[in-house]
């Protein structure tokens, strides 16, 4: 990947990490999961994920007024350049095809918009 702040190929992931979450520019402090790669399994990454927007659709379906849930951020800012850069939190990162798919992502929103009645018209990048 290429590093942000030196436009290098140089990035790479952290082996462990935090993923965050906003939805349509929205988040909530639980709105994010810790991963170590070298311990988690793909079956643990996916509950994780599962239980985030579990969480945040259980907020959301409270609203009166509901906005369709039209944009989904993952994100991280736990990468490591090989040249030393600093990644910080301006550089948010897309995770996705890195820690979960975006097939995974859109399964977990679907699945729990339609148990919560979140209206939905996904745009994910």
């Amino acid at each position: 990947m290429y590093c942000p702040v030196c436009f290098n190929d140089t990035l790479k992931i952290a082996s462990s990490g935090v993923v965050k979450f906003s939805f349509n520019g929205k988040a909530k402090a639980t709105s994010q999961f810790y991963y170590n790669l070298n311990i988690d399994s793909e079956k643990d990454i996916l509950e994780k994920l599962d239980t985030v927007v579990k969480e945040y659709f259980i907020y959301y379906s409270g609203f009166q007024n509901k906005d369709p849930l039209q944009e989904v951020e993952c994100y991280s800012i736990d990468f490591k350049c090989q040249n030393g850069c600093v990644i910080n939190t301006s550089n948010k990162v897309n995770v996705l095809g890195l820690i979960f798919s975006k097939a995974e992502l859109i399964k977990s929103i679907n699945t729990f918009g339609d148990k919560y009645q979140i209206p939905l018209d996904l745009k994910i990048n």
